[in-house]
Order: structure tokens, then sequence, then C-alpha cells
């Protein structure tokens, strides 16, 4: 409902039935306007939200931002329309002309201003700050108009926008492959086109020529005896006693919790399958989690073809339209299973009585944003209240559940063979300070390059992991020693060779790398650290006849990339060289080869979980090789007697988790205390430094924990801000969630010159 506070009108949530007003009734103001349309959340919605608050200390209205889908509140959007029929001349001297170029040549019938921000083409133009400012002066200069209006939800049936062949064709190579793909499938749903690789703006060129005819359908409600078609293959004694042991849990209709711990390939997505199944026969709904976006089609596609039309995907090829489609379908009863990544915890399904948390060890789980939640305990409380299961899935478990399940607090279940029946990949740990120091000149040792080669002769495919896009960390004076660094953040510029941009990877800034530095006028810059660049033009300056797939956040900016990158490495690429994206859940019969290009890059970062990260990491990637036949993997590193490494190499999680627990229990880390960070973030440094001391002071006089700091965070300036942290290590959260009410909230409201930023369970 819309409600006036102050001079203004905000919209805000009913959560409680109308009280008594204590004061004089005629102070009270009218509410200005009752919204129509759905709830915006249910019961269920409201306890969760009523736990994100107390768990994660943050407001009930900055929780319930969390619960409630943006699609089902009237939000504001901001128009850009062309006013003029060229650009100005001169232009403003901060409006880039390539933003220039994109404006005149997209936006003459209105284009969003976020949509225009996440534009590939207008972020090679500048950051979001630049983009704005150039905004602000084309609006200044009559040039364009920038309007705001109020987009309220739709209520509509479960649509879906599908796809068939029309009766004309339509010229490309790019568009003849999406006929064939539409084709082959009799009818498709557009989201799916869009996921497959297949710009909408192809989808709408081949519709308007009419090689496409494109319908929307209203979609017919789940009923719990429709047919499930399982995967036809015969699961192995592991998987079944998997299976049992969560047919057993949701029987007794009560809270439960069980780990599958189950090596890569072991087939722990047949195993969420057979459980889902089961609920779904017994008259029950079910949520899958994934990690990232990136991972939901591929997950999806089998759930639908198990589940048909009463599965419910929630993923970024979906338009805001579907999306609230989606979620109101599950508000409806319409469909039976929701599969998304971190916010589908919360879709407002009635009866869930499974939640499948996928590589539930997943540091994505985790919202960096306000309520700092971490989904996995969401799930948690979530069947706690319903009276149902969730099940945790992983080939590296976070060692907090793991340390539970040895402890017998819930059960654990292992699957220890592939279900293919092959053996997991023999892995030759690479130690950098002796293959480098016979003048070995490339970035890929050579026993590396020679197992690649030897792939690319037979026809096999390679999987090569760098934890770090662009072409290098970054670049340094060889007169000077002078290294560029961000204006706005205290980090070093990386190099985008592809781009010719120095480019900062916290806030966007960016420049053209340099030919002569700006200090000395030196015209020796080199270059240092490496990125995924640099190793995929390496790669194809010795193998030049190689097909080399690059996957990272620069070469996936649309929806469907993702897809398009993969699908042109499973039909004919040579290797895949890709940050964490390819590090997970995908599954290509042809790989044989894994290498992990720099396994020490997340070992020395101040995070204690960081040996945990780097450990799950390189056995995640190292499982890539070797599902169909049988594989090796290669990890270079210049720290091979590591723990982290030594014991992923030898694909021993046991022992890796006993010895890291160890530690963290004579340190007093989770799972054997509890973690908090309290952060200060303003302009004015000296502000931020007073403010965080006074609150380290107050916490300790509150008895809140051990309190270490306030120090500068591991980035200590990022886009303009100064940014100081304390830490509070507690084995009772309850007392210093109390302690951060009582001494830190209130002071923090009436600093107008710094925020502070609460983040319980780092």
């Amino acid at each position: 409902m819309q409600v006036p506070l102050g001079p203004k009108r905000v919209y805000g949530y009913a959560v409680e039935d109308g009280r008594a007003f204590p004061g004089d009734a005629a102070k009270l103001r009218a509410l200005v306007e009752r919204v129509d349309g759905p709830r915006a959340f249910d019961a269920t919605g409201l306890a969760l939200a009523r736990y994100l608050a107390d768990t994660y200390v943050c407001s009930l209205r900055e929780a319930l931002g969390a619960v409630v889908l943006s699609g089902a509140v009237p939000r504001a959007v901001d128009t850009i329309r062309i006013a003029t029929p060229r650009p100005p001349e001169p232009l403003p001297t901060n409006v880039p002309p390539r933003l220039a170029a994109l404006l005149w040549g997209d936006a003459r019938e209105g284009i969003g201003v976020e949509a225009l921000l996440r534009n590939p083409e207008a972020r090679r133009a500048g950051d979001r700050r630049a983009l704005l400012a150039a905004l602000t002066a084309l609006v200044a200069a009559g040039a364009i108009t920038r309007e705001r209006t109020f987009a309220r939800p739709a209520i509509a049936a479960r649509r879906v926008r599908l796809l068939r062949i029309g009766e004309t064709t339509i010229a490309g190579a790019k568009a003849n492959a999406l006929l064939a793909f539409v084709r082959d499938a009799g009818e498709v749903r557009r989201a799916d086109a869009v996921l497959a690789g297949f710009s909408t703006a192809l989808v709408r060129r081949a519709v308007k020529a009419g090689a496409l005819v494109e319908e929307e359908r209203d979609l017919v409600a789940a009923r719990g005896g429709m047919r499930t078609r399982l995967p036809a293959v015969t699961p192995t004694d592991e998987q079944d006693v998997a299976i049992d042991a969560i047919r057993a849990l949701v029987t007794a209709k009560k809270y439960g919790q069980l780990l599958v711990h189950g090596i890569t390939g072991s087939g722990k997505t047949y195993v969420y399958l057979a459980a889902i199944a089961e609920v779904l026969a017994a008259g029950g709904r079910a949520i899958v989690l994934v990690p990232e976006i990136a991972l939901t089609p591929q997950t999806a596609r089998r759930f639908e073809d198990a589940f048909g039309d009463r599965v419910a995907i929630l993923h970024s090829a979906l338009s805001e339209r579907e999306r609230f489609e989606a979620w109101q379908a599950a508000a409806r009863g319409d469909v039976a299973v929701v599969v998304g990544a971190r916010s589908a915890v919360f879709a407002p399904l009635a009866d869930v009585r499974l939640i499948v948390v996928d590589e539930e060890h997943e540091s994505s789980y985790k919202q960096d944003t306000v309520p700092r939640y971490n989904a996995v305990a969401v799930a948690r409380e979530r069947m706690r209240l319903a009276g149902g299961v969730v099940v945790l899935g992983s080939a590296t478990p976070s060692l907090e559940d793991y340390a539970r399940a040895r402890a017998r607090r819930f059960p654990l279940v292992t699957l220890t063979r592939r279900a293919t029946a092959l053996p997991l990949p023999t892995v030759h740990v690479l130690d950098l300070r002796k293959e480098r120091g016979v003048g070995e000149r490339s970035i890929l040792a050579a026993p590396l390059l020679e197992a690649i080669g030897k792939r690319i002769e037979a026809g096999e495919k390679t999987v090569l992991f760098v934890n770090r896009r662009g072409a290098a960390r970054f670049v340094l004076c060889r007169g000077c020693a002078h290294v560029p660094e961000c204006p706005r953040c205290t980090t070093s510029l990386a190099a985008h060779r592809v781009e010719g941009l120095l480019r900062c990877h916290y806030c966007d800034f960016q420049i053209p790398i340099p030919n002569v530095c700006a200090q000395c006028g030196h015209t020796e810059i080199k270059e240092y650290g490496l990125g995924t660049e640099r190793v995929a033009s390496e790669v194809l300056r010795l193998f030049a006849h190689a097909k080399v797939v690059r996957m990272d956040s620069d070469t996936t900016t649309r929806i469907g990339d993702h897809a398009r990158l993969l699908e042109a490495f499973r039909e004919s690429g040579d290797v895949l060289v890709g940050t964490q994206m390819v590090a997970k859940g995908l599954d290509f019969a042809g790989v044989t080869l894994a290498g992990v290009v720099e396994a020490d890059v997340g070992l020395n970062v101040p995070d204690f979980r960081a040996a945990e990260r780097t450990f799950s990491l390189i056995m995640q990637v190292c499982g890539r090789s070797g599902r169909a036949r049988l594989g090796e993997a290669y990890v270079q590193t210049y720290a091979p007697e590591h723990p982290a490494i030594a014991y992923a190499a030898a694909h021993d999680y046991d022992g890796f988790a006993i010895a890291e627990l160890r530690e963290r229990k004579e340190l007093r880390y989770p799972p054997y205390g509890s973690i908090v960070y309290i952060g200060v973030i303003g302009r004015d440094r000296t502000a931020v430094i007073e403010r965080a001391e006074s609150h380290a002071q107050a916490l300790r006089e509150a008895d809140a924990g051990e309190i270490l700091g306030p120090a500068p965070a591991p980035v200590a300036r990022l886009n303009d801000e100064w940014r100081y942290r304390i830490a509070i290590k507690s084995r009772d959260v309850a007392q210093t969630r109390t302690a951060i009410r009582a001494v830190v909230l209130p002071s923090a409201k009436h600093d107008t010159l710094t925020r502070t930023a609460i983040n319980v369970d780092p």
C-alpha cells in the first residue's frame, strides 16, 4: 500500500493485523492508496523474513527485500529518450562518442537506464559512474530526456512464449542454427532459445521475418499424478543407499537434513531426481538450489526432462514478467518443483517437503548485500518450520557441515565411485620453482604443454582453470617501477589486451593500456601475473590450429553466452580456458585433461576459508577430466607441499578436512565458534577510523566476544570510499547479535558521515 511519510509517498507492506493506536487518533494520517495485486509474500515468507532480520541483524524491511520478488511490488523505472535528431556538436566533454553512437542508434523509442548500464557496448564506453555522469550532461544539453514512471505488477495466469518454425527463411549462419534448433524440438520456449546462446535480437528478427512464429500459451496447473520420467539408468548400490536414506527422512514427516558427499561424477543429480519423484508422488513439492545462474540451465534441463511443466525455472534468460509469472505460478500451486539460484529458497511454494542444495559448499549461496543471508541456512530454517528435509550435496562439502555430520548431528551418505565406474583422474603436481628454473619461458610448464598437445592430436578435450580474468594482474614500468592503480580503489589495474584497456575489477574504472609510463616517460611496460586472456593467447601461440574457447565474465556479458560458449567447446573446441565457471557442474565426455594454471592465487588472501576454497577448486577442476574415458590432471603451483594442494592431488577430502578442522579448533574459527564482521564505510577516512574505533570499544565493553581490530579491509578503499573492519570471534553468536543491536546500531543510525555494514557468518 502507498502511505505518506513526511513530504513523500512510499510503498509499504502490511505485516500484522491492525492494532489500537496508543496516542491521539487525530494525528493519524490516512493511507494514500491500497495497491491491488497479488500478495507479495505468504506466511512462510514473512516467517523467513523475521528469521533473516534476527539472524543477520537487519531490519524487517531489509529482510523483506530478499523475500519479495521485485516484480511483485511497484517500482520506479527510468527511461531515456532521444530529443534531438543527432548528438550535440560538440559532445559534452564527459560523453564518450561510443555512448552517443549507441544512444542515437537504439534509444529513439526509449531505453531503460539500467538496461543501458548493463549493455556491453556501453560498458566499454565507461564504468557505471562515468555513464551516469554522461547521461546527466546530455539531459542538461537538452539532447535526451529522462523520464520516471512507476511500473505495477501484472496479474496473469502462468504463460510461456513458445517458438515454432514459420513459413519463410532468414539468411545467416547463426539464424540457420536457430531455425535448426527450433525445428529439431518442434517448438521451444523463447527463454530456452536465449539460454542456448541465441540472442534476443536474433529471435526478434526471425519472428519479424516470419521464419519463426511466436505465441503465448497458458500452462496447465500441475497435478500430483502426472507421469515422471527418470533417466533410463540403473542406479549404483551407493545411489540406492542415498535414495533410501532420503526416503526415510521424508517419510518421518519431521525436520531432518542429510549430507550426500559424492565424488565428481558419482551421480548425485540422479539421487536428487529420484528423491523428488517420491516426494511428488506423495503429494509434496520441492525446491532445488544451484550455486550459479550459469549452472541453472544445465541442471534445469534435467529436471524439466523428468517432471515436465511441473517445474518452474528462475534464471537470467527470463524477462521480469516471466520471472514474476513463474513466482505467481508457485504461489498458485501450478508447479511442483522450483529450480533456481540463491533467491529460489524464498519461492512461495506451498507444502514444500524437500529442499535440495546442490554444491552446498559454494560461497555464492552467501549474499554480499543487505540482508547478508546464507541460502543454506535459510533452507534449513524453512524446512524446520515446515517439518521437511534438506539434502546437501557436494564433492567437497563445507567443513562446517562435514564436522556436524561426523559428529552425528545428521546423517552422512558417501558416493565413492563414479557412475561410469571409471577412476578419478591421475593428478600430477608441477612445482613451478623447478619447472621455471631451467629457462622455461612459457606460462604453462613443459609436462602440461606436452599433455595438451597429445590431447589435440588425439581429438580429445582439455579444460584449463585460471582464477583471474584479463591478460595480466598489473603492468609495471621497467624504468621507474610505477604500477598504474585505480584512482578510486586501493588496487592495481588489470590488463585486458583484447579491449586495449587497464581495468579495475572492483569499480570498473578503465583507461587505455599505456605505451609510455605516465611517471617517467619510459617505453618499456611489462605485464605481470596471469589471466584467462593471456593463457588463451599462449595456447593459441603454441598450438596455432587449436580451437580455444575462453569463458569468463568478460566473454559472458549477455544472456545465453554461457550456453553458446559451452556448445562451441562441445562441438569443436579443443581447449576451454576459464575462471570458476568452468570448475564445476560441467560434464563433457571428451574431456580427458584438466589443468590448474596457478593453484596458489587464493591461498594468501586474508580469509580463514582460503585453504578450503583452494582445495575445493582444485578438486572440482580435476573432476572435469576422465568422466567417459580415462583422464588426468595437472596442477601448477609454487607451494606443492601446502595441505590444500597435496590433499587435493591425492583426492583425499577426509585427510584435508581433518587437518583443517584441527587448525580451526585451535583458533576458534567455525564450526568451533562464530565470526561476525562489522564494516565501517565512508568518504572521510578520519571519520571512518573514529567510528570504527568507537564501535570496537563499545563492543568490548558489552562483552560481545573477542574483538579484533579495527583494521583496513582487504581492499581499503573501494569506489572512493574508505573501508575499515572489526572482526568478532565468539562462542555465543546470539550474545554477539544482542550486543550489536545494543551498542552499534543506535550510534550508527545517526552518523551522517559513515555507514555500518554487519556481516554475520561471512
